[in-house]
C-alpha cells in the first residue's frame, strides 16, 4: 500500500511541477528523471483535462496562456513532447495500479503481421518480405531489408507496363518509383501505378494512406483516387482515401498542390489550391470541401511510427489501430465511439500498450478474442 501512496504523490508533485511551468511558461525547466517521460511524446491541449483525473488543481487558463505564448512558433515541438510525455506519467502512474485485470486486460502478445507484396503486369505476385534483386521487363526491381522496394531501369524500356503494391493491415511499406518519388503507404494500403512514366503525366493510384515525396520535374505528377486528384510538380504531401472511410484528405507539408475533389451523387468537381500548412478534407457523399490549417506534425505522425491524436473520436481512433495492429474493433454501443480524447504514442510500444492508456484516460474498457476487440462500458 506504501508503495502505491508513493507512486501517487510522485505524480501529484510532477503535475504541481506542470502546473507551475505552464503558468510562467518556463516549461524547459520541467524535466523530472523518469524513463516514461523521455520515452512518451504527444500534444497538450487536453492535457489539463488528464490531469484532472487524479488532481483538483486548474491548468487550463495556464495551459491557453502558455500555448498563446509561443504558438506559431514550431518549438511547440518540445512542449508538446514533454507535455503529454508526463501526462501519461501522471496516468500511469496512477492507473495501471487500478487498470482491471479481468476481461479489460490484453494479453501481451502481437499478431504476425502479412508480408507487403508486388502484383506485377503479368499478374505474378512477389512477396517482400526478404532481399531479393531481380529483372523484369527491362527492369530492375530491389527489395531492401529496411522495408522498401525500388523500381529502376538504366536503359530506355520498350513500353510502360502496370503495377501494384499492396500493403496489408498491420505493416507499412515504402517504394521508390523510376522518377525517383519515394513514397510510403500506410497499413492496408495499395498502390497502382506504372513502370516508367511517359512524357505527359506521372499517374499513380492510391487506395489508403500515403506520403509521397515528389521528384521536382515539369511533367506533372498526379495521385488518383475515385473521390479526389492531387496535382503537383514536386512537393511533399499526406493523402489519406480509404474506402470505408467517409472522408478523404490531403495535407501539404511542402510546395503547392492542386485538389480536384469528385462527387459521388453527381459530375460536379471542386478544385482548391494547398500551400504548406493546409488540409483539404473532402466528403464525397456529401459534396463538401474544406480546406484548414492544420498539424502537419501530427497528421503525418504515422510516418514516424507514432499514434497522435487531438481531440479525435475513439471510433476514430480504433479505425486506425485496427488497421496498424491487423484487429477488428467492434463497439459495444454506437455511443462509445464518439468518446474524445488525446493520445500520443510509439506504434512500436503494441496494441496492448495503447488500449492501456486509452483505458485510463476514458474508461472504456476492451476484451480481446483472437485479432477481435470488443470495446465496452
Amino acid at each position: 500500500m506504501k508503495e502505491v501512496e508513493d507512486k501517487i504523490k510522485k505524480a501529484r508533485g510532477i503535475a504541481q511541477q506542470i502546473e507551475q511551468a505552464l503558468s510562467n511558461g518556463d516549461w524547459e525547466q520541467v524535466a523530472p528523471d523518469s524513463p516514461r517521460l523521455h520515452e512518451e511524446v504527444g500534444i497538450p491541449v487536453r492535457l489539463h483535462e488528464n490531469i484532472k483525473r487524479h488532481d483538483s488543481f486548474d491548468t487550463e487558463k495556464a495551459l491557453n496562456k502558455f500555448i498563446a505564448a509561443t504558438r506559431p512558433k514550431r518549438q511547440l515541438s518540445i512542449f508538446y513532447k514533454y507535455a503529454a510525455a508526463v501526462a501519461c506519467l501522471v496516468m500511469l502512474g496512477i492507473g495501471y495500479y487500478f487498470y482491471p485485470t479481468t476481461e479489460a486486460t490484453i494479453s501481451p502478445s502481437h499478431l504476425p503481421a502479412q508480408s507487403a507484396y508486388l502484383v506485377l503486369n503479368d499478374g505474378k505476385q512477389i512477396k517482400l518480405n526478404q532481399q531479393m534483386q531481380m529483372d523484369y521487363n527491362g527492369l530492375r526491381i530491389i527489395n531492401t531489408n529496411e522495408g522498401k522496394v525500388s523500381f529502376q531501369h538504366d536503359k530506355e524500356v520498350p513500353s510502360a507496363s502496370s503495377n501494384k503494391l499492396v500493403v496489408p493491415e498491420g505493416t507499412e511499406y515504402s517504394l521508390q518509383l523510376s522518377d525517383g518519388t519515394n513514397v510510403h503507404l500506410n497499413a492496408g494500403s495499395t498502390l497502382i501505378f506504372p513502370s516508367i512514366f511517359g512524357k505527359d503525366a506521372r499517374v499513380v493510384e492510391l487506395s489508403g494512406e500515403g506520403y509521397f515525396d515528389v521528384t521536382h520535374s515539369n511533367i506533372p505528377f498526379i495521385v488518383k483516387n475515385k473521390s479526389m486528384d492531387v496535382r503537383v510538380l514536386g512537393t511533399t504531401f499526406n493523402m489519406t482515401a480509404y474506402p470505408e472511410d467517409l472522408m478523404v484528405t490531403t495535407t501539404l507539408l511542402t510546395g503547392k498542390v492542386a485538389v480536384t475533389c469528385h462527387s459521388q451523387t453527381d459530375s460536379t468537381t471542386q478544385t482548391t489550391i494547398l500551400t504548406p500548412g493546409l488540409q483539404a478534407r473532402f466528403q464525397p457523399h456529401e459534396g463538401v470541401l474544406q480546406v484548414d490549417s492544420v498539424d502537419v506534425e501530427e497528421q503525418t505522425a504515422w510516418r514516424r511510427g507514432e499514434f497522435a491524436f487531438e481531440d479525435v473520436k475513439l471510433g476514430n481512433i480504433m479505425t486506425i489501430i485496427g488497421r496498424s495492429f491487423a484487429l477488428n474493433v467492434t463497439f459495444d454501443t454506437p455511443e462509445l465511439q464518439d468518446i474524445k480524447c488525446f493520445i500520443s504514442i510509439q506504434r512500436d510500444k503494441g496494441y496492448e500498450e495503447i488500449l492501456k492508456i486509452i483505458h485510463i484516460a476514458t474508461g472504456v474498457n476492451f476484451k480481446k478474442e483472437g485479432n477481435n476487440i470488443r470495446v465496452y462500458k
